[in-house]
């Protein structure tokens, strides 16, 4: 173990990794260079304090969207926007199962406020139907769920929230096509036990949000108390900075 230690700065040096974006040299185990770590953009206010769109100018406040329709879940944040090189590291881990992007992804959890899910009884990945799963090898939100809290691995559960339909990709449908896709696609297990908790929602990307909306929906109607949602990253809307 201790050979392990003393060699690895000698292994770093002789074969270096390089940067996943611009191809650098990288010592250690991050896949970003510095430079390219500089590159990655956090959500800040002011942002919605539902949903976590974020503004170009004013205070936090509703967006439009979730004063005109309430949603099914108390908040929704994530810990990135999802611009280069941050969609690079999660296309990664959700198509290639490389998990060696993994301590770059928790590298840019350090500044995030973990603390407004403190509340949470469990947490729950958004889960992949057992094709799928089996086809990646893995689900890139259970992943996430212990990189956000490696200390709570106790309340992290990837049997309580299924997925019953192996629906296609959500990439490239419209707001309408995501939601008739997603129909009916989850189900809370009888077993699940959740009636009165908070619930933390675990997923990669927050697009249009149709995911964790049916995910949180279906909670809900099982019993929550409330859902929280979490994501590593979020595609930015027209009103983003």
């Amino acid at each position: 173990m201790q050979e392990g230690i003393f060699l690895r700065p000698l292994l770093d040096l002789l074969f270096p990794s390089v940067c996943a974006f611009c191809g650098a040299s990288v010592l250690g185990d991050r896949c970003l260079c510095d430079s390219c770590m500089e590159k990655v953009r956090y959500p800040q206010s002011p942002l919605c304090i539902r949903c976590g769109t974020v503004f170009r100018s004013g205070e936090d406040h509703l967006c439009g969207p979730c004063l005109r329709q309430p949603q099914p879940f108390a908040m929704a944040r994530s810990v990135a926007l999802y611009f280069p090189p941050v969609d690079i590291l999660l296309h990664r881990l959700k198509f290639r199962a490389d998990k060696t992007v993994l301590s770059t992804l928790s590298a840019m959890c350090i500044s995030f406020d973990f603390s407004l899910f403190s509340c949470c009884d469990l947490i729950l990945p958004v889960p992949l139907h057992p094709r799928r799963l089996q086809s990646r090898g893995m689900n890139q939100s259970l992943v996430l769920a212990h990189v956000f809290f490696p200390a709570e691995s106790g309340k992290i559960r990837s049997d309580c929230l299924l997925r019953t339909r192996n629906t296609p990709p959500q990439t490239g449908l419209g707001g309408r096509e995501r939601r008739k896709n997603l129909r009916d696609a989850f189900l809370v297990a009888r077993t699940a036990g959740i009636r009165g908790l908070s619930i933390c929602l675990v997923d990669d990307i927050f697009t249009t949000g149709t995911t964790v909306k049916e995910c949180a929906g279906i909670l809900m109607q099982a019993g929550a108390a409330e859902v929280r949602v979490l994501t590593m990253a979020r595609v930015a809307g027209a009103g983003s900075r």
